[in-house]
């Protein structure tokens, strides 16, 4: 990007999975985000009897938790934490209680087992769940989930009756809606209802106020794309199949590929190339303009300057951004959540902010990383700085990432008259080969912890929780 003042100024649909459980009605999503629930395997009446049942299967999306342990006999442990099914009771002549089921958002709660028929005396081994007695099979502990990660042994009991507690295992993640409550789709695609994704752009009412998805197939679509209507959901089927593409060895007035003025837009599950390739000067991928737009499983692909937040505010989770000078740049307030930024070439700098004076942030990357091509040998080891103030007050910080040898040691660089006095520039804990806390240009710039505490998402954007990062 140039110095030039100027006035004007990415991510995939899940569904939430379901099967049913032993025992249980319905299983949670795979898939989802952290969630967790428990189920409960049954208690049961301390008398002999034939026959055993397992305690409370745990759910389907927890992951090898360590089931509980049961000396006694006859009676279920608790079923692991997870978002599934409900286990079978525990077995008794009388009957045990009933298992509850466990929940999340991705699914409903299961029901509980039967009551199981019972028996004594079973005797504990050495494994993690009893064997069977002489007179009965004793209860197994409830197993832990299928995806989270590993629970907590639940505890050893020898009285006859009582079950000992299943393993926890942890959640697994909610399923992802790309477009939640949309009212309408509009798909485009070979066979669909249009052709081109601007064609689907320009169906939308220019005052709409509810979500609208435009759901493209897969394929390459050489258009250029302007949306400039509110509260428009762009989808693709993934983001290494679905691209919108076109050359364009432009000026960062005139935009790129694609140009966003709409408020709350969303994408996920879809890529923005600009193939005007290396040495050809400016060439936007995407341009952001507008408030609460937020990308997830997004690729923006290019050279220099792919990535142009120019106003407003912007959240980015799991995106992977390509470029090699001043590839994330622009005046708006942007949070970058576990993203990836990959030199593709060398180039100066990765950012290269405009923050306002009288903005408290600007670009806020909070984990991620930062990579070089293994095989590009145009990107040598301490060359690439973090960023360069496109304007004198440019706000940038990176949370926990992890940096690659190509990020030069000094970790920032000045731009034309701009120099580093009265840049908001930070760093906290950054990891790998490009990481030089001790350098002297970078030592005075790493917060402590509690300063770190101000770069947040909730503090980046206090006025807007995005969807995405639900």
């Amino acid at each position: 990007m140039t110095t030039a003042t100027l006035a004007l100024m990415g991510c995939g649909s899940g569904s939430t999975g379901q099967g049913t459980g032993t025992g249980g009605a319905t299983s949670a999503a795979s898939g989802g985000r952290s969630s967790q629930s428990t189920s409960t395997g049954g208690t049961a009446a301390a008398s002999s009897g034939t026959g055993s049942t397992s305690g409370g299967t745990g759910g389907q999306a927890g992951v090898a938790g360590n089931s509980g342990q049961d000396a006694s006999v006859g009676t279920g442990g608790s079923g692991g934490t997870g978002s599934a099914r409900g286990g079978a009771t525990g077995t008794a002549p009388s009957g045990g209680k009933i298992g509850s089921g466990g929940s999340s958002p991705g699914g409903s709660p299961g029901a509980g087992g039967d009551p199981g028929a019972g028996g004594s005396l079973g005797n504990r081994d050495a494994s993690d769940r009893d064997s069977a007695g002489a007179n009965g099979g004793a209860t197994d502990g409830g197993a832990a989930g299928k995806t989270g990660s590993g629970g907590t042994a639940g505890g050893i009991t020898t009285s006859p009756g009582t079950g000992g507690s299943g393993g926890s295992g942890a959640g697994g993640t909610a399923a992802f809606t790309a477009c939640p409550g949309a009212t309408q789709t509009l798909t485009v695609g070979s066979g669909q209802q249009y052709a081109t994704v601007q064609a689907a752009v320009n169906a939308v009412s220019s005052n709409n106020s509810k979500l609208v998805q435009i759901s493209v197939k897969a394929g390459k679509y050489k258009e250029q794309v302007t949306i400039n209507k509110p509260f428009v959901c762009l989808t693709g089927e993934s983001a290494t199949t679905t691209t919108i593409t076109n050359a364009l060895g432009t000026n960062i007035v005139t935009g790129g590929t694609v140009i966003v003025t709409g408020n709350d837009f969303s994408a996920a599950n879809i890529a923005f190339e600009n193939t005007g390739g290396d040495g050809s000067g400016q060439a936007v991928a995407f341009m952001a303009q507008g408030q609460r737009q937020q990308f997830r499983d997004c690729r923006f692909l290019s050279y220099q300057d792919t990535l142009y937040t120019n106003t407003g505010t912007q959240y980015f989770r799991d995106c992977y951004i390509q470029g090699d000078t001043d590839y994330i740049f622009g005046d708006a307030t942007a949070v970058f959540d576990n993203c990836t930024m990959n030199n593709v070439a060398e180039g100066t700098a990765v950012t290269a902010p405009r923050t306002p004076q009288n903005t408290t942030y600007g670009f806020v990357f909070l984990g991620g990383q930062l990579t070089a091509n293994a095989t590009t040998s145009t990107v040598r080891s301490n060359h690439v700085a973090l960023g360069r103030p496109w304007g004198p007050y440019a706000a940038a910080a990176f949370i926990n990432v992890a940096m690659g040898a190509h990020i030069l040691a000094d970790g920032w660089t000045t731009m034309s008259n701009n120099t580093l006095a009265e840049t908001r520039f930070w760093e906290y804990k950054s990891t790998g080969t490009g990481a030089n806390p001790t350098n002297a240009t970078r030592s005075s710039r790493q917060l402590s912890d509690s300063q770190a505490q101000s770069y947040t998402l909730a503090k980046a954007l206090p006025s807007w929780t995005p969807g995405y990062s639900q």
